[in-house]
């Protein structure tokens, strides 16, 4: 035990005060060689500014742009990582304000400069969130040629790297998306927002697959149908909507209420009366929302009758707004005979002005 004592005291202090105090000297020294190179960096990312901007203002012809690339490459350390990555968070800064030719410009810059090469480097490093960023150049960019890189990832054992490859091969083969049926539950808001934000910046065309996504028992995938079906204001599949009002998925019930109202399913006001009251105040609130759209005689005469004897002041409220829009001459009459209907009337009324 005291020999152990001793080795500890001796050697093993002694090691780790010595590594730590390297540590230290390390990070000082790091942090005063960033700090010296600070100015220049500053000056190579103003440099760099100035040269994307007059690009983007004097739209000169290839050959011109492709000596004044040469020439930037030579007064940059373009070697350096931080240089690369400054680069092309510019040329994505620049490209997501610019359109046509100009924006075609900025792709011709990010291939002369050979930061393809670099961003495609950082998809195959073994680390994840390197592999992200480098799929994410692609996408932002519109960097094409990088489809066949991404078409190794689409089915990636990992969900995070799986679903940004496939988004961002969606965006750049405008509309093919093989990985869908891979689609994890867990990840659907997170991929439907993604989805639909490439589906709108991209103005992709509608997905060939839709028909078959609606058919799917994949809550996540049925979930991007419904949204995509509205988006492209795609009725030829109302029926499969409707049906989803039975699925046991709330999130996926709720959008599906959502796609009717939007896309104006008058032939769901049956099925939304008859299921009703066999669902909770959350769902019966957006379904009394789809009413106030597609609504006819039925919904009203429904109405009618439940406002005067609803006891749950949040669902009497939804249902007064709702018999508002469908019929406001019938919902007076109600209002004559309770007080309590009257003030709610009264209340609505005052916010819509």
């Amino acid at each position: 035990m005291e020999k152990l004592i001793e080795i500890i005291k001796h050697f093993v202090i002694p090691f780790f005060f010595i590594l730590s105090l390297s540590l230290i000297v390390i990070l000082l020294l790091k942090r005063i060689y960033y700090q010296y190179n600070l100015p220049y960096r500053h000056q190579i990312i103003r440099k760099s500014e100035i040269f994307l901007t007059e690009i983007t203002l004097s739209k000169p012809d290839k050959n011109t742009l492709k000596y004044k690339i040469a020439k930037f490459k030579s007064e940059i350390p373009i070697h350096k990582t931080w240089c690369k990555e400054m680069l092309i968070c510019d040329m994505i800064r620049m490209k997501s304000n610019l359109k046509g030719k100009t924006a075609k410009n900025i792709l011709l810059i990010y291939k002369e400069l050979d930061l393809n090469h670099y961003s495609a480097s950082l998809i195959r490093d073994f680390r994840k969130y390197k592999k992200c960023e480098g799929i994410y150049h692609f996408q932002a960019l519109g960097y094409k040629p990088g489809i066949s890189i991404l078409k190794n990832y689409l089915f990636h054992r990992n969900k995070i790297i799986r679903s940004n490859a496939n988004i961002a091969y969606l965006a750049l083969s405008k509309g093919d998306w093989q990985a869908v049926d891979k689609l994890r539950i867990k990840n659907s808001i997170i991929t439907t927002i993604k989805v639909m934000d490439v589906l709108h910046s991209e103005k992709i065309p509608q997905p060939k697959q839709l028909d078959l996504w609606i058919q799917a028992k994949n809550p996540t995938i049925l979930k991007l149908a419904v949204m995509t079906m509205v988006f492209y204001n795609y009725r030829n599949k109302a029926a499969e909507i409707i049906k989803l009002l039975h699925h046991e998925d709330k999130a996926l019930k709720i959008d599906a209420i959502t796609a009717i109202q939007d896309l104006f399913l008058i032939e769901a006001e049956d099925e939304i009366l008859a299921l009703f009251y066999n669902e909770p105040i959350e769902i019966q609130l957006e379904m009394l929302e789809a009413l106030a759209e597609i609504g006819s005689k039925k919904t009203i005469d429904f109405l009618k009758i439940e406002i005067p004897k609803q006891e749950v002041k949040d669902l009497k409220l939804k249902m007064v707004c709702s018999l508002d829009s469908l019929d406001s001459e019938a919902l007076n009459a109600l209002g004559k005979k309770d007080s309590d209907t009257q003030k709610m009337i009264n209340h609505n009324r005052k916010l819509e002005l």
